[in-house]
């Protein structure tokens, strides 16, 4: 007996709708395929705390087309958010010994189920963010506390793109709720965030000399306080630009790019701003003089 993949679709819902379990299934997510030799079901459920309800169905659909000859191949994920990553401290292996990486806990929610994942960062890659990032320059005493929120929102980053991959090569946080991030990782994270990367090196090199005195004359000028950054923020769109790929296009308003920006990339961005605006009056008191009306 022959089945189309809508039958087999019929047969699983039927099944999903005698469970109560119906609702919880995200039909824009789920797709039922007609393979060459075989049958691909993937369904994909809003709320984790069915998965297991929803995996027994699937895999007694699977046995009884077994009798008939059917092949079927199947998926059965959840859609997960993250609501919160948090440093947890150094890494360390089984028998309790450290390894060359950072843990970071992540929540994950999926409708009333959450979840932790563990993600090693290796120093490696941290190394290489805040060298992007620019960290090693301040000195503040929270600088440690700045440098793990500044690593969390590219765990977050990269934790959301395991997230975002269906179909076969999906990631399953239930079954294996551990990640490592490495350099290679790192290096595509940050690739990915364009806006913020060049708000980021816009700030970066405002601070840096002679830009910060032509920077710092033109908030005087239009008596601007460098404690504002909202104030401060198109002035950034003149520090927008620098070295492209061939066929890439540049951004001319910081206002835009900021928009563009989530509401957590925003509070990191501003919070650097500021660790600089900090840095330049340990570093600069002449300029702090200079310009004591932009600083009050």
């Amino acid at each position: 007996m022959n089945l189309t993949s809508n039958q087999v679709e019929e047969m699983i819902e039927r099944q999903l709708r005698e469970a109560a379990l119906s609702n919880f299934v995200n039909r824009a997510h789920s797709q039922f395929l007609d393979m060459q030799n075989e049958m691909f079901v993937e369904i994909v459920l809003d709320d984790a705390t069915h998965l297991e309800e929803v995996e027994k169905i699937v895999r007694n659909t699977t046995q009884e087309l077994k009798l008939q000859d059917i092949k079927l191949d199947s998926v059965v994920r959840a859609l997960w958010e993250i609501l919160d990553v948090s440093y947890v401290g150094p890494s360390r292996s089984a028998d309790g010994g450290l390894r060359a990486a950072s843990l970071y806990d992540v929540t994950l929610k999926s409708g009333n189920r959450q979840h932790h994942v563990a993600v090693d960062v290796f120093w490696g890659a941290t190394e290489f963010l805040k060298q992007k990032r620019g960290l090693g320059k301040l000195t503040s005493k929270s600088k440690r506390d700045f440098q793990n929120e500044v690593v969390a929102k590219a765990v977050w980053s990269f934790v959301q793109h395991q997230l975002s991959q269906g179909g076969i090569s999906y990631w399953n946080p239930v079954l294996h709720p551990r990640l490592e991030m490495n350099d290679a990782a790192m290096l595509f994270v940050f690739g990915q965030s364009t806006a913020l990367n060049e708000l980021w090196q816009a700030v970066s090199d405002s601070f840096e000399p002679p830009v910060v005195d032509s920077i710092l004359g033109s908030l005087a000028a239009s008596r601007k306080k460098i404690q504002n950054f909202d104030a401060v923020l198109p002035d950034l769109s003149n520090m927008l630009g620098g070295a492209y790929r061939k066929g890439a296009t540049f951004s001319t308003s910081a206002n835009e790019l900021f928009q563009k920006l989530d509401r957590s990339e925003q509070e990191l961005l501003k919070k650097y701003f500021y660790a600089r605006v900090e840095l330049l009056k340990t570093e600069s008191p002449d300029l702090i003089r200079k310009f004591s009306k932009v600083f009050s």
